[in-house]
């Protein structure tokens, strides 16, 4: 089979939905592509393509901006249906992402591969990918979740004078203070440890505040003086609860912050009506790890992040 690669078009929203559904095994609709869409930065880099034969959609390709990607750096996903693989599928959209990735100039690229999908890391090695990092994926039953036995936690840090609260009804001066907290939160994250710190923009966009906003997810523990010890924030993603972020100030290291945080965040997102909340660590982030198995969070597979320099596929 010899794939046509060709642009994207809006009328292939049901046909990417099925192609992402069928190879990641998580639910997607065309509405759902085209939200995600509607969503996205203009002023952000992003291409798609999609590999047909026939009529047929057998795989695809994204290439766009994530800003958890080093500066200059693009992210590129591609899928392939399981029942096309071998056919020369995956090395026609590679040549198109290739082809696209130098006229844009870009440092580099980053893929993530689940990390019990060893032929596809293979398949990027051998496009000179390497390992940068690894992520763990995990999952939590809100439906049968007890928060009973982690009530003493949520009192040792009541007694310090310690009180939650969250963002709903703040002015845009209280916002943006938010804003800039979590920003600075981020620098210290092991995921963008070294990189720029983020806009304010980047950081309303992975908090929805320009869509679906709830302020009532972004939680705040603060201390008897007021100052601002830690937070946790919450989005929703199709039908779960996605914990994006839950940061301390290193000040306030320690002091057993997190995990009461994150219990107030599953409380919000059971009153919510969502019955798993997921979340994603650095592998060495063993203090928030720890944190997410005492409240019993199980693994689902994780993902490896892997980086190519651009000066490996110059000349390819």
């Amino acid at each position: 089979m010899t794939p046509r690669i060709r642009p994207y078009r809006d009328e292939d929203a049901p046909a990417w939905a099925a192609l992402v559904t069928a190879v990641t095994g998580h639910p997607l609709t065309a509405e759902g592509v085209r939200a995600e869409d509607a969503r996205r930065d203009p002023t952000h880099f992003s291409r798609r393509w999609v590999a047909q034969e026939a009529g047929e959609v057998w795989g695809g390709a994204l290439l766009h901006f994530f800003p958890f990607d080093p500066p200059g750096f693009l992210h590129a996903r591609l899928f392939v249906l399981p029942e096309a693989r071998g056919w020369g599928v995956g090395r026609a959209l590679w040549e198109g992402v290739e082809q696209t990735v130098r006229e844009a100039g870009a440092s580099g690229l980053v893929a993530d591969v689940d990390d019990t999908d060893a032929p596809s890391r293979a398949w990027a090695e051998r496009r000179g990918f390497h390992e940068h990092a690894h992520r763990f994926a995990s999952e939590l039953d809100l439906a049968t979740f007890d928060e009973t036995p982690h009530l003493d936690a949520l009192a040792r840090a009541e007694a310090q004078g310690v009180t939650f609260t969250d963002l709903s009804g703040a002015d845009g001066a209280t916002l943006e203070r938010y804003l800039n907290f979590a920003a600075d939160r981020l620098t210290e994250t092991p995921d963008l440890a070294g990189l720029p710190r983020w806009s304010l923009g980047q950081v309303r966009g992975i908090l929805h505040l320009d869509h679906d906003p709830r302020p009532d997810w972004l939680i705040l523990a603060a201390g008897p003086d007021g100052e601002w010890l830690g937070t946790t924030a919450m989005v929703q993603h199709r039908d779960l609860a996605y914990n994006e972020l839950t940061a301390t100030h290193p000040r306030a290291r320690g002091r057993g912050l997190a995990l009461p945080l994150k219990l107030h965040a599953i409380r919000r997102a059971r009153e919510a009506g969502l019955t798993v909340m997921r979340t994603n660590n650095h592998s060495s982030n063993a203090p928030m790890l720890a944190v997410n198995r005492r409240l019993g969070f199980e693994p689902r597979p994780g993902r490896y992040e892997l980086h190519l320099p651009l000066r490996t596929t110059s000349g390819a």
